[in-house]
């Protein structure tokens, strides 16, 4: 991730409380009556109105008297586990994922999850709604393009439109997160549809989490480099001639370009604005010599690296910096623009 969202309190964090009492104290319970006689104040209301809602929980509450104290268990833990996203990233904790449960959490558990995701809070059934979470979440932190990638634009907190949610971890082996918002991010389709899908980023490995109460601390740094010195078409670079490196958590990184295709993606976006770039800065170095202005190409360069600093998650500034810097370094690239 290239940026974190800092979390905002919202109601729409309800619905994972339910659930989880549903799963808690209900399926996983010491089930000795009927299971309307264990619902609260919150899950009664649904379980009278919605027909869907009461079969579903009947069904998963009959099955789950079966279950064995260990089984039951194992869904309980799994339930807590992925309530803390951030420890499931740094790997501190390792929930089970949905084949290493009882099946009736695939067959019945899972799908009643994703129902209530789409059914209950896409129509405002449950406290939340989202897309005022989504504004409310933008506006907090004042974002107008992907943090994951820093170059799509946007919905802005004043549209009547949103991104998508991301489940960060897959609901198709953790259905415990379908519903959780600390596992739901807001990201634009190229990180999300395009390159994201299904992908798991904890399997096996640490991931960067997308949420910190301190945003402003987490720092991943772009570098571009160049493996060759021979002058050519700079708008027509080769992965061999211009590599990205991504500078923060190692693995984090590796895991962010894995799952994202981060370095793949930066490279295209430099190689579409590298020419441009270096042209426009032959132009104003031409500009200050035709004024008797003594400055040189590299001079320019560097006024140029610090007018972008200001605000470097725009108009993809952090990639025209990382660019910027790697030119000082290389002479033929200097020597040709200045002539």
């Amino acid at each position: 991730m290239l940026r974190l969202y800092k979390p905002i309190t919202d109601d729409i964090f309800k619905l994972q409380e339910y659930l989880e009492y549903l799963v808690s104290a209900i399926w996983c319970g010491e089930q000795k009556e009927e299971c309307d006689k264990y619902l609260d104040v919150n899950l009664k209301p649904l379980f009278d109105k919605y027909e869907w809602f009461r079969n579903e929980i009947k069904t998963i509450y009959e099955e789950c008297k079966n279950l064995s104290v260990d089984d039951k268990k194992k869904i309980i833990d799994t339930f807590k586990a992925l309530k803390n996203i951030s420890e499931v990233c740094e790997g501190n904790i390792i929930p089970l994922k949905i084949k290493q449960l009882p099946i009736v959490v695939e067959e019945l558990i899972k799908p009643f999850f994703v129902k209530c995701y789409e059914s209950l809070l896409e129509r405002s059934l449950v406290p939340g709604d989202k897309l005022q979470y989504y504004n409310s979440i933008i506006k907090e932190n004042k974002y107008k393009f992907c943090p994951c990638c820093g170059y799509v634009s946007f919905e802005s907190a004043e549209s009547n439109y949103r991104e998508a949610y991301d489940h960060y971890l897959p609901k198709a082996e953790y259905p415990f997160a379908s519903v959780n918002f600390f596992n739901l991010v807001p990201l634009c389709y190229k990180c999300n549809s395009d390159r994201k899908s299904t992908k798991n980023p904890v399997n096996g490995r640490k991931a960067y989490y997308p949420f910190s109460l301190n945003p402003e601390t987490h720092i991943v740094d772009i570098q571009v480099k160049f493996s060759h010195i021979k002058v050519k078409d700079y708008d027509n670079f080769e992965k061999k001639e211009l590599q990205i490196e991504l500078l923060g958590d190692d693995e984090k990184c590796n895991t962010w370009d894995d799952v994202f295709d981060i370095k793949e993606r930066y490279f295209d976006e430099v190689k579409s604005f590298s020419k441009n770039l270096l042209k426009e800065m032959k132009k104003r170095w031409k500009g200050y010599k035709d004024e008797g202005i003594n400055k040189s190409y590299v001079d320019i360069i560097d006024r140029e690296i610090d007018l972008m600093m200001d605000d470097k998650y725009d108009d993809r500034k952090f990639l025209k910096i990382a660019f910027l810097q790697e030119v000082k370094n290389c002479n033929d690239i200097v020597e040709v623009y200045s002539l």
